[in-house]
């Protein structure tokens, strides 16, 4: 199988002693991680590496997903938000595309109810106003603490309205939460399938689980595929070879260019589908590293902050921003070797001498120069990046690419020395917010 590919030796810009020195002080660290995959289960704080060898959870997926998914089945509506919907849908539309949910002839669609808007809760009302047999239609609710506002008020909501159109709705509901969860508790008493994630997996780091295989499974994403892609880049990056070694390289270069003083980190995708996917990497980071207190409880208020571009769109509103304002963003674009492109610039052009030599060329070739161009324009700008090359964009490459990322931000954490796997100060807004309601 082929892996993602990580280029950055001559583009970096930094000093290859001092990461190779960087690389080697987290040696006792990579030999607990795999110490954690040699042990199993999820007893650990890195217990996510070993979600893609759970077969239990997998194959208690693809039961319920085979009995949930009848050829009527037209809509799933994800009900959660962060962790609970991000990598589900990063996946969803880096495979399917940013317009699925609006073509024709189609299905299953995936929807997302991820914020209490109202404007996006009508829209979704609207949309399933025509499903009239329960089972065109499945509702998963996902909160791992299980008690989610956001998520508690549109299930709500949603459920109250479908219930009163909708016979026998409450067989095709699935909650997915901790086990023991005051959610999970309720969800028995009512009678609704529940799906369990492990207490030491964080929504940021549940794709894997049944948070992200569940409804992925639902909308006929080869799910097998997609932690086969898991398993073979968690080798590789569990290794303590730099060379080979993706996300080793990639933390380290992340965290030597904060040492320097760049706290920006530009995740540039050159296929406008895989947007999502760094909203997903966005959370991760700013969860995982935005810190008030190091490991040790003294307060140092730490961080990196993400930012996801997307070629060619944002390089009509932020390439100037990027080439010529301050050097303060360290940037990775990610490509994928092989993509199907059957779309070619015809040989006859209407705005013939407008632009040159695009006559019969593939939107490939043209992104493709675009890229170069772009990687080119970095250089003379002497603006460091590295690329992670995938080596196309179905699940198997998807799968590596986001387990790549979760231990990057594992290497991260210890490099930073602050607790990549806790959140305490979004516990802040979620208080005071209980607190408002309550009057």
């Amino acid at each position: 199988m082929e892996l993602i590919k990580f280029n950055y030796k001559d583009t970096a810009l930094l000093d290859e002693g001092e990461v190779a020195e960087a690389a080697s002080s987290l040696s006792g660290y990579i030999g607990h991680l795999n110490e954690v995959t040699k042990a199993g289960g999820y007893d650990s704080r890195e217990a996510s590496l070993n979600l893609p060898f759970d077969e239990d959870t997998l194959a208690k997926v693809k039961t319920l997903a085979s009995a949930k998914k009848i050829d009527k089945l037209k809509y799933i509506v994800v009900v959660g938000i962060g962790g609970s919907n991000l990598g589900a849908m990063a996946v969803y539309e880096a495979l399917f595309g940013t317009l699925h949910t609006v073509l024709d002839g189609e299905a299953p669609k995936m929807l997302f109810l991820d914020t209490n808007n109202p404007k996006l809760l009508l829209d979704i009302k609207n949309t399933l106003s025509g499903v009239e047999d329960k089972e065109e239609l499945l509702i998963n609710v996902i909160s791992k603490s299980g008690g989610t506002t956001e998520t508690i008020v549109n299930f709500e909501a949603l459920y109250a309205y479908l219930k009163e159109n909708i016979k026998g709705i409450e067989d095709r509901v699935v909650v997915t939460t901790d086990i023991g969860s005051k959610l999970y508790h309720k969800a028995e008493e009512v009678g609704f399938d529940i799906l369990e994630v492990p207490k030491n997996v964080g929504g940021r780091f549940s794709v894997f689980s049944a948070v992200g295989l569940f409804p992925l499974a639902l909308a006929g994403v080869n799910v097998e595929a997609l932690v086969l892609g898991a398993r073979k880049e968690r080798d590789a990056c569990l290794s303590e070879d730099l060379e080979k070694n993706p996300a080793l390289a990639s933390a380290v270069l992340i965290h030597l260019h904060h040492k320097h003083g760049i706290s920006i980190q530009n995740s540039f995708f050159f296929h406008s589908q895989l947007e999502t996917v760094g909203k997903w990497y966005r959370q991760l980071v700013g969860e995982s590293l935005g810190k008030q207190h190091n490991k040790q409880g003294n307060e140092v208020r730490v961080g990196i902050t993400p930012i996801t571009s997307v070629g060619s769109t944002d390089l009509h509103s932020m390439a100037q921003l990027f080439l010529g304002g301050p050097k303060d963003k360290f940037t990775t674009f990610i490509s994928a070797k092989t993509v199907e492109d059957k779309v070619l610039v015809p040989n006859k052009l209407v705005f013939d001498g407008l632009v040159d030599d695009i006559s019969g060329k593939s939107f490939s070739d043209v992104m493709g120069a675009i890229y170069e161009g772009v990687k080119k324009a970095y250089e003379h700008n002497k603006i460091p990046y590295a690329e992670a090359v995938l080596p196309d964009l179905h699940e198997t490459s998807l799968g590596q690419f986001l387990q790549f990322k979760m231990i990057e931000m594992m290497f991260l954490g210890e490099l930073l020395n602050v607790n990549a796997f806790d959140q305490p100060n979004v516990e802040d807004y979620k208080k005071e917010t209980k607190k408002l309601l309550s009057v």
